[in-house]
This record gives C-alpha cells, structure tokens and sequence, in this order.
C-alpha cells in the first residue's frame, strides 16, 4: 500500500489532492452551511429569534467565501469601488484632534452608529454597503472615522486607539446632544467591535446603545496577533504591515513631533516587516506600554464582556484568517441572557460574500445585523428594560 502511494507521481497526487479540496470547498459551500447559534433559553430570546431568521437559518457562501485567501483577492483586486454617497462631518475633540462622521440621514429617530475595522473608514465597500443597507432600511446611519483614518486629517501627534473609547464617548454624546429623543444603536466590525464591546462593558447600565451587533470581534488581540504569526497568513501580515507604514507616512509630518518625546525611531519602524515589529517599535512607544504583550491585553475587549448589559450580538466565522473562534467566550451566554453568540462555518473576515456573478457580491452579514436592529427598533422601551434587568443570571 505505502509502495503504490508513493509510486503515483506528483503531477497526479497534486490533481487528487486539489479535487479533494475543491470537493471539500463545494460541500462547505453547499450543505456545511448551518449557522451555530448561542444563547440562554429564555423567553425573550426565543422571542428575538423567532423573528430574526437570518441569525438562525444557513449562510450559502459564494465561490469568494470559499477561501480565505479568494477573500482577500476579490476585495483587492475584483471588487468595484463603490461610489460614496453619504455625507462627511469633521469634528473636532476636546484635546484638538479630529476625527469623521460620514451621515446618510434617514429617519432621526432612529440611528445606527458604525464602527469601522483596523484598515477600513468611510471610504471602505464594506462600510459604504453597511450604511447603504442601513439607509435603505429606515435608520440614520453614521460611521465613526477615528483619528486619520478614512482620509481624515491628523491635527495633533495623536493617533488613532481602538482600544480607548474616549473618543467614541464624546461622539456619542455629540449625537444624544442633536438628537436627544433618538434611539441609537450600534454596529461595530473587527477592531471596530472590540471597542464597542470594551465601551459596553465599561459604561455597564449607562451604555447609550439600546442594541449593540458585532461582526468578527477579535475579543483577544494578543492570540489573534499569535495566530497571524504562521505561514498560511503570510498574505494578511505583508497587507497589513504595508498598510500601516502607509497611513503613517501619509501623517509623518504630524507625527514628527511626538518621535524624540516617545523614544521612537521611525527607520525601524519603516523597516519593520510584521504587525507585530510595528506595534514594538512605534505603537507600544505612543499607547505608553512596556511591551506588544501588554498593550494587546489592555486593549482586548475579552475581559470586559462579561459587563456588558445591552442586547448584544456577535457574529464570527470558523475560518477567520485572523480571529480564532475558539477564544470567542462564548460561553458566557450561560450566565448573561442578553449575549447571543452566532458562529457560521464560512464568511473570511468581515466578508460573508454571497449571490455572487464573479463582479458584483452580495454582503450576507447585513442581513442577521438588520433582523436584530429591527427587533429592538420595534421593541416597546418597557419590555427592553426587561433585557437590562434581566442581563446577568
């Protein structure tokens, strides 16, 4: 037997093992498609998903989804840029700095705040279809660009902390300050989740969201930057590093002069080749850590879930390249009925493509975020006091 296997010649083994996988692709494609869902079973959540049927049904990938790495072909080099059509504020901060809010404004009553990824901003598809669909579906939907992302200009040597809230908090009260009978609720992505899940976890009872939904939080930023550090995610690593030294040199003129006060040098910095060399010669410096290990620590959201008391729901994938599920902390929803934790077997990162024709895709993930908007747009506020009492067990 081991005789005939190595007997086959290479050419062969490489056309069976290749069928194999694209058999295996097509089968997760077509019939591993159940969603795995995670919740207390109580009244009011068997009440959220029996009219949320996208959370509970199937994701049917498209040939994009397939693979990670397609994942990352078609969002470089197929997908069209989508042409912006919502409305850009320039705020600026309490301490000078500044930041974006891009607007579609619908109805005022009812506003979804999005939180962008660690590459993206208001000028990213995937932000622009988010508050396209948000639109379309009735709400005002805003993102938050954080500092210098987005094309936003870099007033002051400050630069951008998804793991500090503060400036998300004077947003929000920017927005309860024009709109004070408004309902605000949240959608955050990647990076973008982790801190609205930290704010959620900080603020407790006097979170200003009345739902929160996110998609692909990495919850533990040190294991998911441990599990960047391997051969297959050589693409992601060199994408990212790349785009880093670029948003910094686009502020390098800013930037200069807080270099002598961190203890920073900026030719390491530029010839860093990972996330990780990046984050030890320049990050660590500006967020004021002693090391890559403890600034991921302090600004993962993991340890601050368990605080939250808002309806939230998360939503991850099994083949994140840059997310291991299995850090997800998902059993907490044994203990906090407001967290539903919803885990499909395909989607890459923040992608979940779908009904594509190889040009134009469609982005499933609105699809379960708008069905849990919907639910707590509609609900009465007496009964949603009933989720915030009822938020630990």
């Amino acid at each position: 037997m081991i005789k005939k296997l190595f007997g086959i010649s290479k050419w062969k083994f490489i056309a069976g093992a290749s069928f194999a996988l694209i058999g295996q692709h097509i089968y997760d494609c077509l019939y591993n498609t159940e969603i795995e869902v995670f919740y207390q079973n109580t009244a009011n959540n068997k009440d959220i998903l029996s009219k949320c049927p996208n959370i509970t049904g199937h994701f049917n990938p498209s040939i994009w989804s397939m693979n990670n790495i397609f994942g990352l072909f078609y969002v470089t080099l197929v997908e069209h840029q989508m042409v912006p059509l919502q409305k850009r504020e320039i705020v600026t901060l309490k301490d000078g700095g500044q930041v974006a809010l891009d607007w579609k404004i619908n109805d005022p009553k009812n506003i979804v705040l999005v939180l962008h990824g660690l590459t993206g901003g208001g000028d990213c598809n995937y932000i622009k279809d988010t508050l396209e669909r948000l639109y379309d579906a009735g709400y005002t939907a805003v993102c938050f660009n954080n500092r210098g992302v987005g094309f936003t200009k870099l007033s002051t040597p400050q630069y951008h902390n998804h793991g500090d809230p503060s400036d998300l908090m004077e947003i929000i009260d920017l927005i309860k300050q024009r709109y004070p009978e408004a309902s605000l609720q949240c959608v955050a992505i990647s990076i973008g989740a982790n801190l609205a899940a930290k704010y959620a976890g900080i603020m407790k009872e006097k979170c200003a969201f009345k739902s929160i939904v996110c998609i692909a939080n990495p919850f533990d930023l040190l294991a998911c930057f441990e599990n960047l550090d391997r051969w297959y995610n050589y693409l992601y690593i060199y994408y990212l590093t790349k785009h880093f030294k670029w948003l910094l040199n686009k502020h390098l003129d800013v930037m200069n002069a807080c270099f002598d006060e961190h203890n920073i040098d900026i030719k390491k910095v530029f010839d860093a080749k990972t996330i990780y060399e990046f984050d030890h010669y320049f990050t660590r410096h500006l967020q004021k850590y002693e090391s890559v290990e403890q600034m991921y620590r302090a600004n993962s959201s993991i340890q601050y879930i368990k605080d939250i008391t808002v309806p939230t729901l998360f939503v991850n994938t099994k083949n994140d390249p840059l997310i291991p599920w299995k850090f997800a902390p998902i059993q907490l929803h044994r203990h906090m009925p407001n967290l539903i934790f919803a885990l499909t077997q395909k989607g890459g990162h923040i992608e979940w493509f779908s009904e594509t024709n190889l040009v134009t895709v469609k982005r499933w993930i609105m699809d379960p975020t708008l069905d849990y908007l919907n639910y707590f747009r509609d609900l009465p506020n007496d009964k949603w006091q009933q989720y915030i009492k009822q938020s630990k067990i």
